[in-house]
């Protein structure tokens, strides 16, 4: 198990790994980089750095990549589809207990003025929350 992540984003935070490049989440991807002009190894560095989005065409790329998954619906956080990510994702019973307390306790998150900013602020609160339960992804 590699120590707790949940990616940038894509996940990136839980959100995106959770979909273990599914041809779902690989479309997804795909559309948002042409959407928002980002290469794969600005992703790629993102990810290997556990780096969230600085620019907001960065924020904008993670943003619609959840909408498109459905994590992100009607500027919210769509609980459900999270708690159902969950469920696919985490089959150690203790570990989807874990990710399901992540995703109640970042479930009211609320994006900044900024720009497409919900999907970054969802990200951070997993990734803390995530940490300090010690909530380890499972190996793909």
């Amino acid at each position: 198990m590699n120590s707790p992540v949940i990616v940038v984003a894509l996940v990136l935070a839980c959100t995106f790994s959770s979909y273990a490049m599914s041809p779902e989440f690989k479309a997804a991807i795909d559309e948002c980089k042409t959407e928002h002009s980002i290469e794969s190894g600005q992703i790629k560095e993102a990810v290997e750095h556990k780096k969230l989005p600085e620019t907001e065409n960065g924020r904008c790329f993670m943003s619609c990549v959840m909408e498109k998954m459905g994590v992100i619906k009607d500027g919210k956080i769509d609980q459900e589809r999270v708690l159902e990510i969950n469920k696919m994702k985490f089959k150690n019973p203790e570990s989807l207990e874990k990710a399901n307390e992540v995703a109640k306790r970042c479930a009211n998150v609320e994006g900044t003025d900024e720009r497409c900013s919900l999907a970054t602020e969802m990200v951070k609160c997993a990734m803390e929350n995530a940490l300090e339960l010690k909530l380890e992804m499972p190996e793909e």
